[in-house]
This record gives structure tokens, C-alpha cells and sequence, in this order.
């Protein structure tokens, strides 16, 4: 329910402006356990996660395609 309530927040537009208005900052720190958590077991959890990287993606394509290959490349190492 944790993991839950805490991905509503994506729902929340305020919340979302926020996050779009310092996205080079707030998306390194948020998406290696946002990209970690694609293998939740719940559905529900899954489709919320899925939601907040659409949203990641669409608001800094760039910063996004950075976050990807450090969380790759350091998954490698």
C-alpha cells in the first residue's frame, strides 16, 4: 500500500509541474528505484511505475535517455 500511495503522486498535476520544473535535478534521483521496480510482482504497482517513467519520458527526453544508460551501465558493472 506504501509503494501504492507513494505512485498516486504521479496522478497529482501539481506534483507533476514540479517535478517537469526541475526534472535535470529531481529525475536522477528518482529513477533507478522507479527502474529497479519494473519487476514488482503487483499489477497495480506495475501499471503505476509504468505510468511514472511515461511521464519521466515525455517530460526530459534527455535527461531520461542519460538516467537509462548510467542505470544500464552501472547495472554492467
Amino acid at each position: 500500500q506504501v509503494a501504492e500511495r507513494a505512485l498516486y503522486f504521479w496522478s497529482n498535476e501539481w506534483i507533476v509541474n514540479l517535478i517537469s520544473e526541475n526534472s535535470a535535478v529531481i529525475i536522477p534521483i528518482i529513477f533507478p528505484s522507479l527502474y529497479q521496480s519494473k519487476e514488482h510482482w503487483n499489477k497495480t504497482i506495475h501499471g503505476l511505475i509504468y505510468t511514472a517513467i511515461k511521464l519521466i519520458m515525455e517530460m526530459n527526453p534527455k535527461v531520461f535517455e542519460e538516467c537509462t544508460q548510467s542505470y544500464k551501465a552501472k547495472r554492467l558493472e
